[in-house]
């Protein structure tokens, strides 16, 4: 791959993202915003079922029948922004169009904890649960979050079925030149609201269908707003067991509707894709001896493809397709019965076809991810 000339990337032309793997999205060229509002919505339900959460699970520590994990992770990018090789090249010789970026490779350091109250009658088991997630980037410190989600989980012997409710109040992604017109790089932030119901299946021992719909509303910070939109994902799946493997396979629609640019008069930067995924995960391994009691290992392989469709017809979208490839390899080591040790290892890499050659240059990138993590169960 040559690398691209020296570019102006702080123009419209500029502003797009994948922030991962499971949470990309779509930001529409850079035009005026009219009428400038806060990133944070109200919302007169979210704290009805933050509190009802918070009170199911006093109730439940009171009666001592509490579950939960607490995970301390640290993840290593070397793209943390996700740079295109013109990025790259213009960061290395100093631009001051890019003076907001401390580093292009990130540490990360989080923790999660979860907390769940089994409710068991007669054949079924009702379970509510909340999680928690702190993380923080050492050089980059606008990098951070505080996401959380309720869960509602009831099973039986043979299927069980989940809704939850995910809030993530603030997701930065990289400065980018303000949309007020000012010129001043201002960050590119967003506030998410996850709506999600899944049903799993185990029609035979061997043999587990899932199937899962999730909506999203994601809404910019005030500098931003004609990238705001939402997000709807379907996706079928089933995991099948041999003596010393297990394979698994999705395919996964989703649809992102660009519903801001109206308001500015901007380009309609929706999108459909179409994303396939593959798993190969070997049985838990005893370190020593012949039980996985105690101790064990279990490594898997992880491969997955998105082909990305932009639904726009202007010079800047029309015509332009992605092809998202992921590459995951990770290592899962339970050391004790209530402490386990994860290793993984991501790529990333996207491929970009269009008509127009600023997007050519502009909207490939790759990226290698290192994570460790070490959770326990009480």
């Amino acid at each position: 791959m040559n690398l691209p000339q020296e570019l102006n990337t702080e123009t419209k032309s500029s502003r797009e993202i994948y922030p991962d793997m499971q949470e990309d999205l779509k930001n529409p060229e850079e035009k005026k915003v009219r009428n400038n509002r806060n990133l944070s919505r109200k919302k007169n339900f979210r704290p009805i079922i933050l509190c009802l959460a918070l009170s199911l699970l006093s109730f439940g520590l009171v009666h001592a029948q509490i579950e939960g994990s607490i995970t301390l992770g640290a993840g290593y990018s070397d793209n943390v922004f996700q740079f295109s090789e013109s990025d790259l090249s213009r960061w290395k010789n100093n631009s001051s169009a890019l003076l907001w970026a401390e580093k292009t490779d990130d540490l990360n350091l989080y923790t999660k904890i979860d907390l769940a109250y089994p409710i068991p009658y007669r054949w079924w088991t009702f379970t509510p649960s909340v999680t928690g997630t702190i993380s923080q980037n050492t050089q980059n410190t606008d990098k951070y979050r505080t996401d959380s989600i309720v869960r509602f989980r009831v099973d039986r012997h043979y299927w069980s079925a989940t809704v939850l409710y995910g809030y993530y109040p603030y997701i930065y992604y990289r400065h980018f030149t303000d949309s007020d017109g000012t010129g001043t790089a201002e960050k590119y932030s967003y506030e998410r609201n996850l709506y999600r119901a899944e049903l799993i299946v185990r029609p035979l021992q061997k043999l587990t269908a899932y199937t899962n719909i999730r909506y999203e509303d994601l809404f910019y910070n005030q500098y931003f707003t004609e990238a705001d939109g939402n997000r709807l994902t379907t996706e079928l799946g089933a995991r099948y067991s041999f003596p010393s493997f297990s394979l698994q396979g999705s395919y996964t629609f989703r649809s992102y509707d660009n519903t801001g640019y109206k308001a500015v008069d901007a380009d309609d930067g929706s999108w459909d894709s179409n994303i396939y995924r593959g798993v190969i995960r070997m049985k838990q391994m005893p370190l020593s001896g012949e039980s996985t009691r105690e101790q064990s290992w279990q490594p898997y392989l992880e491969l997955s493809k998105e082909d990305r469709f932009y639904q726009g017809d202007s010079a800047w979208y029309g015509g332009r397709e992605y092809a998202i490839y992921g590459t995951k390899a990770g290592l899962n080591i339970k050391v004790q019965p209530d402490w386990n040790l994860s290793l993984d290892y991501l790529h990333i890499f996207r491929n970009v076809e269009s008509p127009n050659e600023s997007v050519l240059r502009l909207k490939e990138f790759s990226e290698n991810r290192l994570s460790a993590s070490v959770s326990y169960k009480f």
